[in-house]
């Protein structure tokens, strides 16, 4: 049983990464025996309430082991076609999946179990199941999470940290070690990218600790102590720390494209934009996630440097023809990055090959000024950029564009003021952005995402109430806009973080396993 899930688990990684059709098809065959193999193995109960001190312990396990395996064919389910039968299917199978992990739930607390090193296993995966059931739906932007509770679900992110906590606590558990690693995925990466950095780095770190003491030369827990060490901004001890995860090993090529896509974040930050440019064109290379923003990303750190012969912008060219070919569907859906890369290929084209601080916008939308936040002296050199570009599109009265690009300007100024902590002149350079919202003419989204910073800007500060009303503003009033679900996650993070704020002694709600 655990050596089918085992597989299937590694199967499923594989895919992910990939999100190649043979290597779905490959862990959809796995999981799926996987799960032929619990069902076997699990305790039937048709009629009646269920003894569970009558399950032996083969057949609690089974029913976890279920719990997991059916959780991952669901999510490949969403990958693996884009027709409605699909979703409908993948959303019946996470449902099921929901119902077992109750069922897990309810044996941990009611059986009496006789092996307690079997007992601390199996309450290992159950605390690790539902704890990310609750973070994965509590991150949730309000208008999917209203739906998901109108069928059942719900989401408490305090509960599932908490239950994550426990599980990875569990040392000797057999989904410690997994617990542990959720953990510093949502604290190093998730919380990061799709929240406001509020990520606990500092719990994060402490979870590593113990990995690495163990593994020390494990290229995943490698990747994690670079990430912590980039996220506080250092950057030569991260780069430091990414390179020897890449030469731990050697069998997983999928790990070395999230280190160079972490090293060419980095290298952006520092306003190394020719070393990023290379770990871009390894990616284009190499990983098969998206072609299409590689190339694009490639094109602009090109842009940026200080070559900008014929053959440079020739060169660029080339690769920007490419951009638009190359888009993929996920789950049946063009991904948003790209969707705004080929807009800005286009505009580059009509602009007569220019584009305005493009590598320092695409820094923005991966949130990276939150890691520049962290070493402020970072933020210099993108200051300098950023008032000689001014100064530029300012005078550059013919430009169609040219409202979008000084406030592309001022978004960016804004956010290196933040960094140096000079709220007021932040907050001073975003009112001028939404003053010229009927002005711009393409950029409709630096509107709402101004009003968002300075209700970002405004929490930070300790202003409760003018947060909240930017907050709601930025999220009640744009709509259609680009990269518009990428605010909303960042939105509904610091909606609740005011939250938390107003009422500290708030206990967790129910969690997403429905406990009793």
């Amino acid at each position: 049983m655990y050596h089918a899930l085992g597989y299937g688990t590694m199967m499923y990684l594989q895919a992910i990464m990939t999100l190649e059709p043979r290597e779905v098809e490959t862990a959809v065959t796995a999981l799926k025996q996987a799960i032929r193999v619990c069902v076997k193995l699990r305790k039937s109960t048709k009629f009646g309430r269920p003894n569970y001190d009558k399950y032996t312990d083969e057949e609690v396990h089974a029913e976890l082991c279920y719990a997991e395996s059916l959780l991952l064919r669901s999510i490949l389910t969403f990958l693996q076609d884009e027709n409605l039968i699909s979703f409908i299917k993948g959303a019946m199978r996470i449902k099921q999946c929901y119902k077992s992990y109750q069922e897990c739930y309810k044996i941990l607390e009611r059986r009496r179990f006789q092996d307690e090193r079997m007992k601390m296993h199996f309450e290992s995966g159950v605390r690790m199941g539902i704890g990310a059931f609750n973070l994965m739906i509590s991150m949730l932007p309000p208008r999917i999470l209203r739906l998901l509770e109108f069928v059942g679900f719900t989401g408490d992110k305090a509960s599932g940290l908490a239950d994550l906590e426990v599980s990875s606590n569990l040392h000797n558990g057999l989904r410690a070690p997994l617990a542990s690693i959720i953990l510093m995925s949502y604290h190093a990466y998730i919380s990061q990218v799709l929240g406001n950095g509020d990520g606990n780095i500092n719990f994060a770190s402490s979870i590593l600790k113990p990995c690495l003491e163990q593994f020390p030369k494990g290229a995943l827990f490698l990747l994690f102590a670079a990430r912590i060490q980039e996220v506080n901004g250092q950057l030569d001890e991260a780069l430091g720390l990414y390179e020897q995860s890449i030469d731990s090993q050697s069998s997983w090529r999928h790990l070395h494209h999230l280190c160079y896509w972490q090293m060419m974040w980095c290298s952006a930050f520092k306003c190394e934009w020719l070393f990023a440019m290379k770990y871009a064109e390894v990616l284009s290379r190499e990983s098969s996630w998206s072609k299409s923003t590689y190339l694009y990303l490639k094109g602009i750190f090109m842009l940026m440097s200080e070559d900008q012969s014929a053959a440079m912008t020739e060169h660029v060219v080339a690769i920007f023809t490419k951009v638009p070919e190359l888009k993929v569907r996920v789950a049946g859906k063009s991904l948003p990055i790209e969707k705004f890369a080929i807009r800005r290929v286009q505009r580059f084209f009509a602009q007569g090959n220019r584009l305005t601080l493009p590598a320092l916008e695409v820094i923005y939308i991966w949130n990276g000024f939150a890691i520049i936040y962290k070493s402020a002296p970072l933020a210099e050199p993108i200051l300098q950029l950023i008032e000689a570009k001014v100064a530029e599109v300012s005078g550059d009265g013919q430009s169609k564009t040219q409202a979008d690009d000084l406030g592309l300007c001022l978004l960016l100024k804004a956010m290196c003021l933040v960094c140096r902590r000079d709220s007021a002149g932040a907050e001073a350079c975003l009112r001028e952005l939404v003053s010229m919202e009927k002005r711009l003419v393409e950029d409709k989204h630096l509107v709402p995402y101004a009003v968002a910073e300075m209700g970002f800007l405004a929490l930070r500060d300790g202003k409760p109430r003018e947060a909240q009303s930017h907050l709601e503003a930025a999220l009640n009033n744009y709509k259609g806009y680009q990269l518009e679900s990428r605010l909303h996650f960042r939105l509904h993070a610091a909606l609740e973080e005011l939250k938390r704020q107003k009422d500290p002694a708030k206990t967790a709600g129910q969690s997403a396993a429905g406990r009793p």
